[in-house]
């Protein structure tokens, strides 16, 4: 049996109908030929992205492939030239979807000629919430374990010289554990839909001033960064979450002081179209592969990271906040992130 009859032989005997897994048969350029069993109609033309609602392709106005970052898209680095090249492939994709949807599937190709054209039958096995549950376990387990290690070590001394030093750092060691927690939580929450913000009214000013008082020395003594503040804000009220507000700055100013490099962090505070703008901006630029994949969930830079920080800022500060995450990272002006909420009309 040659490919072509092994193909028939599936679409005929419909092995994967029921399986949950999509399938499509594809050209060398990604773009579907067939979903599963039922060709796609004359005159329509979708790829891989299109279909999958990819964030990049969605945003693009030309779809899959017309976007700046899908040069660097793992299906379109890996599956045309194993098309061309008529070799099976297989692989992990992970993708940010529309809505801030984080997506991680295994992906398998069986490639075949047809009318002396290259194809190829295309496998996704979605993973995501295996992934999802991996990531998380391996970030509880070690950072709990690593904090609360931290605080035997510093009571485990019955002879300690500087009992009231000790107790300070357990009081931070000890809401930092808290904090992890409830970050994780927080986390699953938004990933499988249940989290539930409990808005209040802010005025912009105000949370600028705790992050200043609150972060200032978390960044000394953690990362050894210098924090500066740039506001221009004043009475403006936001109607937020307080507790997800201050967990999406958080991860922007953890962020931009790992990447400083004792370098300082600017934290800026700015009124903009109706819009109050937090941003944290430090001197590092990102390459054009990290910039392509910065928000996609399990994507780090760091040996011993867990690429989780950015990718909860986009969908808390996003689908549970309403607001806008973004960055621009330039040679000559370094990585700037910026969270924009809405302003409260005044009665």
């Amino acid at each position: 049996m040659d490919k072509l009859e092994l193909l028939n032989f599936i679409e005929e005997s419909r092995l994967f109908e029921d399986i949950g897994c999509p399938f499509f048969v594809v050209d060398k350029d990604l773009t579907i030929k067939t979903i599963a069993y039922t060709p796609v109609k004359e005159g329509v033309s979708m790829c891989l992205g299109d279909f999958l609602k990819c964030s990049n392709a969605v945003s693009a106005p030309g779809g899959c492939g017309t976007h700046a970052n899908c040069q660097l898209c793992p299906l379109r680095r890996a599956l045309p030239d194993s098309i061309v090249r008529q070799e099976q492939y297989k692989g992990e994709v992970s993708l940010l979807l529309e809505g801030n949807q984080d997506y991680y599937a295994l992906v398998s190709t069986a490639p075949f000629i047809e009318e002396g054209a290259p194809y190829a039958v295309v496998l996704f096995l979605d993973r995501t919430e295996q992934h999802r549950k991996k990531a998380m376990e391996r970030i509880f387990f070690h950072d709990i374990l690593n904090l609360s290690g931290a605080v035997h070590g510093l009571l485990d001394n019955p002879d300690d010289p500087e009992p009231e030093k000790t107790r300070a750092i357990v009081r931070d060691i000890s809401y930092q554990l808290m904090e992890e927690i409830k970050s994780q939580r927080d986390l699953i929450y938004a990933m499988n839909g249940s989290l539930k913000p409990h808005k209040q009214v802010l005025k912009s000013s105000d949370v600028l001033a705790y992050l200043q008082t609150h972060f200032e020395k978390i960044a000394k003594q953690m990362f050894n960064a210098e924090l500066k503040v740039e506001s221009s804000l004043g009475d403006e009220l936001l109607e937020t979450d307080r507790v997800l507000l201050f967990r999406v700055l958080y991860n922007m100013l953890k962020n931009a002081c790992e990447s400083s490099a004792g370098q300082p962090v600017t934290v800026k505070g700015s009124l903009r179209d109706g819009m109050v703008r937090f941003a944290v901006h430090n001197a590092a630029v990102m390459t054009d592969e990290v910039r392509s994949k910065i928000f996609v969930q399990g994507y780090t830079t760091k040996s011993t990271g867990y690429g989780l920080g950015t990718f909860s800022m986009k969908i808390i500060g996003e689908n549970y906040l309403g607001g806008k995450v973004s960055f621009v990272s330039e040679p000559g002006s370094g990585t700037e992130f910026s969270f924009e909420l809405p302003v409260l009309p005044k009665v």
